[in-house]
């Protein structure tokens, strides 16, 4: 299928910059894979990933909509830029990126990509960026979550009325390092497992 791509210009920019020097270094790149589920229609997932160097071939893709059976998924490509990051692409439907895609997985193919640090968003189609920083959030942010058993996701799709499964799996290939972003609600539960642990251990010296 072919993809409903947006680019901004920061895209472009950063494929122009790893143009000019990718003869001038190199870095080991690996591949991951991740997965989850998400429980509502606006919950959106996060990786981040690395390169130490210009890179080609950047590759990232799901692999998880499965026929219908989980919900169609839309991805985003935004670049760090101060303490925030700034869109550089998003994409709804792409399944040329990889063996094993379904009609309505999605991805990107990189050809060219500046050293950085970047994260990707995936969200359940099509949750769009309300802008171009990620700051901004998303478009179903402001709305009342609702369990995908209950959501008819806009997008047309096999199952329109018998809502999908929220399994979710996002590979990236030719990255230097990647990892899921951890949701608000347990980077407080891990604030707080630390805070007992440095208690205990203050305890314990006392």
């Amino acid at each position: 299928m072919q993809a409903h791509l947006t680019t901004a210009p920061g895209l472009r920019t950063a494929i122009a910059a790893a143009g000019l020097i990718l003869a001038c270094a190199s870095a080991s790149a690996a591949s991951f894979s991740f997965s989850g589920q998400i429980r509502f229609h606006n919950d959106v997932v996060q990786v981040d990933f690395s390169l130490a160097a210009p890179a080609t071939e950047v590759r990232i893709w799901t692999d998880s909509w499965l026929g219908g059976l989980n919900f169609d998924p839309a991805a985003g490509l935004w670049r760090a830029s101060g303490g925030d990051f700034s869109l550089l692409a998003e994409v709804d439907d792409d399944d040329t990126v990889a063996a094993g895609q379904g009609f309505y997985d999605t991805g990107f193919v990189l050809p060219a990509l500046a050293a950085g640090n970047y994260r990707v968003t995936l969200v359940a189609a099509f949750n769009r960026a309300n802008g171009s920083l990620l700051s901004q959030g998303f478009a179903y942010g402001s709305e009342t979550p609702i369990l995908l058993t209950e959501w008819n996701q806009p997008s047309y799709d096999p199952n329109a009325n018998d809502q999908k499964g929220g399994f979710w799996r996002l590979n990236l290939s030719g990255v230097t390092q990647a990892s899921v972003v951890p949701e608000p609600a347990t980077w407080l539960l891990g604030a707080l497992g630390l805070a007992l642990l440095a208690g205990a251990n203050a305890r314990r010296r006392g």
